[in-house]
């Protein structure tokens, strides 16, 4: 199972308050499975989440999966693979 969480300034966040914004956060929710779906075989047998950090220095950070799954993901999320 895959969780994809918004971090803003230490709080996580698995529904902003705001609508607009929620709908935003629901989009990109959307296309992180979208741009995992190859992996959707291997994904099956891992459990792990991916936080969006949206400080100041946004930055995606990748936990609690396997390292092979872990290095692939961070491939596809750097538009290598």
């Amino acid at each position: 199972m895959i969780q994809v969480i918004y971090s803003y300034k230490n709080r996580e966040f698995h529904q902003l308050e705001d609508t607009v914004m929620n709908q935003l956060a629901q989009m990109g929710v959307r296309q992180m499975h979208a741009l995992l779906e190859p992996l959707s075989d291997t994904l099956v047998n891992e459990n792990g989440r991916i936080t969006i950090n949206l400080d100041q220095h946004p930055k995606i950070t990748v936990e609690g999966f396997s390292n092979p799954v872990k290095e692939h993901i961070e491939m596809v999320l750097r538009g290598e693979a």
